[in-house]
């Protein structure tokens, strides 16, 4: 019988090396009847690639980091039962189960392409070595300030003692003046009639509850509010409607904080403390990004976001439509871009050469996919945002990580946006060959003016206007242009350049970027005059439009310094996306069991929340005011599920959202914040549907017993002691656990509804 895939077994393993270093192998097994010959390829789309030496094999990239292994010259045909162990060279995953995320498939030799199936082959989970400290040692350097101590239980009972400090009512994001009376009223209800409460409150309301009375003071900014709680009423002013729904959202925060207060006098539902706060946003712009061409995120986990940042003030959505994996938004006049764009499939190419999508990536299976936002979706989406006072902005990666649109116009050869003669060798950071549309061809200015004229159209639709949009520029892989006929036919080249010389290389992509720059910037203004155009930070050289353009700054915490120095020395507005703290695809912890790309550091809740952004880049007071503002970011390479997306961002965001409304943390600040989370927020999240990360339970082992403790005081840890996962059932940690000298405990954090859990923790005493 011929060999079919799941006849081979597959398996990434680790081994110790010279000084505990790492060495990996692809192991391959054959338990077919049939020897494994020479007609096989075995995919991959995470990147896998033989070690330096390897000759049984040979590598083949297709389209980025996918490609695939097929025999070199040494092979010799693996039999029945034979297993070898392919050498394979390391990466950001050592000792991470990520490393074996390579979405593997097999084919073998079959004249006829277009009936060529790939088959799945027999997975092993990867037998790893254990992660006993930092792998990735530049970390420490690029990302002083996080943490790089290897998770373990000790070190976590060691930092959640610091959230064990008595706090009071801590909302979150916390306010700029907030006063407050030991004494709390009891109530049933509010009683309320303003649209923006009502979105908020509604859950309190109640016809004869404790007024509440809103009212505008247009000499107020916008965003402020201002509200004062008695025993008669609930006063709240504000600058527009925006204030209202903020503080309608502390209002819910000191409300659900309240709740069975001991010293509440009747048996009322709610309790409220009297209060005044004085509120207002230090920062205008307080966002967000999601990456949706890596891996898409349907618009109805993308709204539930919005409720979330909305619920703690943070005002800005930008959604990465565009990269090169991916085109992910119906522009009605030009299908392809999704038709072709949005879908991966092994077959993205026919036998003729046909153009059909895109090749799977970034740990994708060959399964065909074809998932992006209709325009109805899209309009919709703009004005659910608009609702909730959070803004949604597109980017719209050009002219580098390009390749999802470039293959989408090769398919229907519609508009001309690549020198088909241009000779030009470069690769991108993420492996992808000429990714970059050519910026002197016609074609590409009229392309991005119909893209754009559809963008206008989606946010006329809801009822808005497109204030901002994002048009990326990051990345762009040197050589770039250098060898196109049609750049060197255009009126930016000089004929005196020599691209041989470095010097000359470096003016002539400079040149090249400011007519690029100069040319979209005005095409933007035409199509939508006002619009705001954002950058990222490899862009600031060349921009000249200081008024209508800002940069967004994704450099880490030491690394690059002078790049941010030069943004803030042209003159330029900035937003803060600083890696080292916001990039919440990296991993919480340095822990194997924590998902992530961790190559600027490891950020959990604390990190971010003692972030000044202000301060870690040496922003002078008279710089202060190029500060638009701090956005966070999470690209999603490795973003399978919605699930995922939840993970890591909640609840992060939350602690983006408190350094994004007031960029100086308050010393003392943590335990409140903490405990906010754990006793109030976290109910909030689960209740608008978000599927947060619960940390797990420190541990601390003395004098045989067992001390646990959590990040969030508020949380509660359940355990067992027959081996089995804790449930909300299970016994409930509130002493020291008594510990024989041999035990097995598994405990977890569960919220205090317990709908939520963290990791289990499996602890097995030894003396």
């Amino acid at each position: 019988m011929a060999l079919q895939g799941r006849d081979l077994e597959l398996q990434v393993v680790e081994k110790l090396g010279e000084n505990d270093s790492t060495e990996a192998f692809l192991r391959i097994g054959n338990r077919g009847e049939q020897p494994l010959a020479s007609n096989w390829r075995l995919y991959f789309s995470l990147g896998l690639k033989p070690a330096a030496g390897e000759s049984r094999v040979k590598q083949t990239l297709v389209e980025g980091r996918y490609g695939y292994l097929e025999p070199g010259a040494d092979w010799v045909p693996l039999t029945t039962d034979q297993v070898i162990e392919i050498p394979i060279e390391n990466w950001l995953f050592d000792r991470m189960p990520q490393r074996a995320q390579q979405g593997f498939h097999l084919t073998f030799d079959d004249s006829d392409f277009s009936r060529l199936k790939p088959d799945i082959p027999t997975i092993l989970p990867p037998d790893l070595l254990p992660l006993r400290g930092l792998q990735n040692k530049w970390i420490t350097e690029t990302s002083p300030s996080c943490d790089t101590e290897l998770e373990s239980e000790e070190h976590r009972w060691q930092i959640n003692q610091s959230s064990y400090v008595e706090a009071g009512i801590t909302p979150v994001p916390f306010p700029v003046s907030f006063k407050v009376d030991p004494s709390v009223i009891s109530i049933s209800g509010l009683s309320f009639s303003h649209a923006e409460l009502i979105k908020t409150l509604e859950a309190y309301h109640l016809d004869n509850g404790l007024p509440v009375k809103t009212s505008i003071r247009t000499s107020m900014k916008p965003e402020a509010y201002q509200i004062e709680v008695t025993p008669l009423a609930i006063t709240i002013t504000a600058g527009s409607d925006t204030g209202i729904f903020y503080a309608a959202h502390t209002l819910r925060q000191l409300l659900v904080a309240s709740k069975n207060s001991p010293n509440q006098s009747t048996r009322s539902p709610y309790a409220i403390p009297i209060c005044q706060i004085t509120d207002e946003p230090e920062l205008a712009y307080r966002g967000a990004f999601i990456d949706l061409a890596r891996h898409f995120i349907p618009p109805s986990e993308l709204k539930r976001v919005i409720l979330a940042m909305s619920a703690y003030k943070m005002n800005v959505l930008q959604l990465g439509i565009s990269n090169d994996e991916g085109f992910r938004l119906e522009i009605t006049g030009i299908p392809e871009l999704t038709d072709i764009g949005a879908r991966r499939t092994f077959h993205a190419t026919s036998a003729e050469g046909a153009v059909k999508g895109l090749y799977p990536a970034w740990g994708d299976g060959p399964e065909e996919v074809f998932h992006y936002l209709t325009r109805s979706e899209f309009v919709d989406l703009i004005a659910f945002a608009k609702d909730h006072h959070v803004t949604i902005i597109p980017e719209l990666n050009l002219p580098a990580h390009a390749n999802a649109i470039i293959r989408s116009m090769q398919a229907s050869g519609r508009y001309e946006i690549v020198d088909s003669i241009d000779e030009s060798q470069h690769q991108s950071a993420q492996g992808y060959a000429n990714n970059v549309i050519n910026v002197c061809l016609p074609d590409t200015y009229r392309l991005a003016e119909e893209i754009l004229q559809e963008f206008v159209g989606c946010y006329l639709d809801a009822g808005t206007s497109m204030t901002a949009i994002h048009l990326g520029g990051d990345e762009i892989p040197a050589g770039a242009w250098l060898n196109s006929t049609v750049c060197k036919q255009s009126a930016v080249w000089d004929s005196s350049w020599n691209i041989d010389k470095e010097n000359d290389r470096d003016s002539a992509t400079q040149a090249l970027l400011s007519y690029f720059i100069s040319e979209i910037t005005s095409l933007v203004q035409r199509i939508s005059p006002g619009t705001e155009i954002g950058f990222w930070h490899e862009m600031s050289p060349v921009l000249t439009d200081s008024k209508h353009t800002y940069i967004t700054g994704w450099t880490t915490e030491q690394g690059d310094r002078e790049l941010i120095d030069a943004v803030l020395a042209a003159g330029q507005q900035l937003v803060i996306a600083n890696a080292s703290f916001l990039y919440l695809d990296m991993p919480y912890t340095l822990n194997a069991a924590e998902p992530g790309l961790p190559w600027a550091a490891y950020i959990d809740e604390s990190l971010i929340y003692h972030f000044d952004p202000l301060a870690t880049w040496s922003i002078s007071e008279h710089q202060r005011a190029q500060i638009k503002g701090l956005q966070s970011q999470l690209w999603s390479e490795l973003i399978y599920s919605s699930d995922l997306m939840h993970y890591h961002l909640f609840p992060r965001l939350l602690a983006v959202a408190e350094r994004a409304w007031r960029t100086t943390p308050e010393k003392t600040g943590w335990p409140g914040f903490a405990q906010a989370l754990g006793e109030r927020e976290l109910n909030y999240l689960e209740s608008i549907g978000i599927r947060f990360r619960v940390p797990p339970p420190g541990i601390h082992i003395i004098e045989e017993q067992l001390h646990a403790n959590v990040a969030f005081p508020g949380l509660t840890i359940r355990y067992t002691k027959d081996g089995s996962l804790p449930t909300f059932e299970s016994t409930l940690y509130i002493n020291p656990i008594a510990v024989a000298a041999s035990e097995k405990i598994v405990l977890a954090s569960f919220t205090p509804a317990g709908k939520t859990s963290s990791r289990p923790i499996f602890i097995e005493t030894r003396y």
